[in-house]
């Protein structure tokens, strides 16, 4: 599957019009367009902030992994921590964000928790 049909498929799942992903991006929705037609690639810029949008890796959006076909990012082994992504992921973008926010929270303490720790 090429650049554009992933993110025109993406873009899809989510239920966004191309005007929705280019405000998320900061990209003109008509660019957005482009990209899915095939007419114009993106800059690595781009990229990067469309698979922040959809937080996919930049390697997902532009190889064509045929062998794997994996969207996401890590893979959660934990099955109660997955089920709860997956609820989640079907909330609207405002309370995303919240919960994203709280996420990182935690990550960033934990992780200066143990730098403090090792020293």
């Amino acid at each position: 599957m090429s650049f554009g049909e992933k993110i025109k498929q993406l873009r899809k799942e989510k239920g966004w019009s191309q005007d929705k992903l280019g405000e998320l991006t900061k990209i003109h929705g008509r660019h957005i367009g482009k990209y899915e037609s095939g007419q114009v690639m993106p800059t690595a810029e781009a990229i990067i902030k469309i698979s922040k949008a959809f937080t996919v890796t930049t390697d997902y959006l532009l190889l064509d992994n045929n062998e794997t076909n994996e969207k996401s990012l890590p893979n959660i082994k934990d099955r109660l921590l997955l089920k709860e992504f997956e609820e989640v992921e079907k909330m609207k973008d405002e309370d995303k964000a919240v919960v994203l926010s709280l996420i990182d929270a935690y990550i960033k303490k934990n992780q200066i928790s143990s730098i403090l720790s090792t020293k």
